[in-house]
């Protein structure tokens, strides 16, 4: 069994490590950052990751007909190996947990609002899973979610909600079924400038920064 990599995948990050030489920024990369390096939580970060939408790279597992190149997981390891390396944002859960689980769960009204926005990183999202009681066992999540005539009205806490506080959606699970613990959870996404919304912060050992959701 070979465990190199492919001659265009060792091609790929070549080119990926040219473009991060050229794109090189203090305000993007910080090896020194010791938590949440990852995240793309400023104004210069945001716009290299739309710099890298440019390139085809945040969607280059996607398939085509949907904006995507069709590559193999490698290349988004390859990618994420490269932006870690220097201390930089990766590609994550807009792409990866919220992107294709639309691929694969979604309907066409949301496949044509959210991944155009996603491969041009046009939208930042944050997660709403774990809860005061409801952490690595999602399935005791209890935030509820009723039926309000067309739409649903959401209730409860989530909490370590990272990038809510500049994030513009949020991918949050909620409880519509209380007598089906594994299989009575959806998924919404819900404007987080939605003034029913209370965002408070937490701050880390570390000085950075997640936040409850209420």
């Amino acid at each position: 069994m070979d465990f190199d990599f492919a001659p265009d995948q060792v091609t790929f990050r070549a080119e990926v490590d040219a473009f991060l030489d050229e794109h090189d920024d203090p305000d993007v990369f910080d090896p020194t950052r010791e938590n949440m390096a990852q995240i793309v939580d400023t104004p210069p970060r945001r716009k290299f990751m739309s710099q890298l939408g440019e390139q085809g790279w945040l969607g280059i597992t996607w398939p085509t007909e949907l904006g995507g190149k069709d590559g193999d997981g490698v290349y988004e390891y390859l990618l994420n190996e490269a932006l870690a390396g220097r201390g930089g944002p990766q590609i994550g859960k807009g792409v990866g947990i919220i992107g294709k689980t639309l691929i694969r769960h979604g309907n066409e009204k949301l496949k044509r609002e959210f991944l155009p926005k996603i491969l041009r990183n046009e939208v930042e999202f944050a997660i709403g899973y774990s809860e005061p009681e409801a952490g690595s066992d999602a399935a005791s999540m209890k935030l509820r979610a009723v039926r309000d005539g067309e739409g649903w009205r959401l209730n409860g806490q989530k909490t370590w909600t990272t990038s809510a506080h500049f994030a513009e959606w949020y991918w949050v699970g909620a409880r519509t079924d209380p007598d089906n613990k594994h299989q009575g959870i959806t998924l919404f996404l819900v404007p987080l400038d939605d003034p029913g919304i209370t965002i408070n912060p937490i701050w880390t050992m570390g000085d950075e920064r997640t936040n409850d959701v209420f």
